[in-house]
């Protein structure tokens, strides 16, 4: 029986080395984060030349962007009906923009650079992390976008609620709603993942989930498990989402910056590369910019997707799973759309794996 599961492992290997890519050139600097929308026909792109940029998922067209930032964006999130974009950006502002037009129709002032910002299960809600630049506390910020139960877009410009991460603690790296809005989890570059009450704004549960620095958290589809990409432990983790323990590992041989979970597969992607600031002195092979692909359950390495040249930031994976984006150090987007060889393949393994499962 496993030597069913290894040929089609093998097979899958090969097919999804020889995936071909749509190259999406918009931005001028490195790409911080790309994401797709609940429907999955789009996709948004921040970057540090300023600008957010939103492409047709299909053909990789790209639709226009958001003009407003005076510095990097770090982080953006869309809701679930696609009316609103939000970007965090290190010249201390949180702007919200209306996804179909581009106008920005609010913004919010920090005290530091804005790392992480996440939509609220309902969309009436928006967390917001800074850092600890410019002497400020590591910081989430809680605010109301729906202010005295209105329909529309009526922000109250103070914070609804700040969780402050006490003590010398490090930065905040990503910020995610759970259970149902009643809690927060954070990451934290010192490798540490915390839960807070949202109620109280105290901390309930923490797990060092690494010995060095977290890079970034992404949901599973279902919210159930949560893919932790470690730049300094050079692994990516699945962790339980209701008890944060750590339920399966994926060594690599260099820093992860990004991990996605496939929606249809029990697969992980997980991506990555040496330091930027060494990328001139290797060639891609050897700054390993691939894109890799997990077996989630047992832990094993699948095979790769090739195309970046310097380090992968951000990954993530279309909601019908038949797709995944990428973005990377030098400012490109790449889009793969997965073929039929390699959905079938994928299939028949995981009908494997539930067979051997059962044992």
């Amino acid at each position: 029986r496993r030597g069913e599961r290894k040929q089609a492992q093998g097979r899958q290997r090969t097919d999804i080395m020889s995936t071909q890519a749509i190259i999406m050139a918009g931005h001028e600097r490195p790409i911080t984060q790309v994401k797709y929308n609940l429907e999955g026909d789009l996709i948004f792109s921040s970057s540090k030349d300023s600008y957010a940029t939103c492409w047709k998922s299909d053909t990789g067209d790209r639709l226009g962007t958001y003009d407003g930032h005076k510095g990097a964006i770090n982080t953006l999130d869309i809701d679930r009906k696609t009316t609103f974009l939000a970007t965090g950006a290190s010249d201390r502002t949180v702007r919200i923009w209306n996804a179909e037009t581009g106008e920005e129709k609010f913004q919010f002032e920090t005290k530091s650079a804005v790392r992480s910002v996440n939509f609220a299960l309902g969309d009436k809600l928006l967390l917001a992390a800074q850092d600890s630049q410019y002497g400020s506390q590591p910081t989430v910020f809680i605010y109301d976008l729906f202010a005295d139960g209105k329909s529309t877009l009526n922000p109250n410009e103070k914070p609804r609620a700040e969780i402050f991460v006490e003590g010398d603690r490090e930065n905040i790296v990503t910020g995610l709603w759970c259970d149902l809005n009643k809690s927060i989890i954070t990451a934290h570059e010192d490798g540490v993942v915390r839960k807070w009450d949202v109620e109280t704004q105290k901390e309930i549960q923490q797990v060092k989930v690494c010995e060095s620095r977290l890079q970034n958290l992404q949901y599973s589809k279902d919210e159930t498990m949560i893919a932790a990409a470690s730049k300094g432990d050079h692994c990516a983790k699945l962790l339980d989402t209701k008890t944060l323990e750590i339920m399966k590992t994926y060594k690599s041989n260099r820093p992860i910056n990004a991990a996605a979970i496939s929606p249809i597969f029990n697969q992980v992607l997980i991506g990555g590369g040496i330091e930027a600031r060494d990328v001139a002195l290797v060639s891609g092979r050897a700054g390993h910019f691939e894109v890799d692909f997990w077996q989630a359950c047992f832990q094993e390495y699948m095979g790769s997707v090739k195309g970046h040249f310097s380090p992968v930031n951000s990954i993530d994976i279309h909601p019908n799973g038949k797709s995944f984006v990428s973005g990377a150090e030098e400012g490109y987007v790449r889009l793969h759309h997965l073929d039929q060889t390699y959905l079938k393949s994928s299939k028949e393994m995981d009908s494997v794996d539930a067979w051997l499962g059962m044992d």
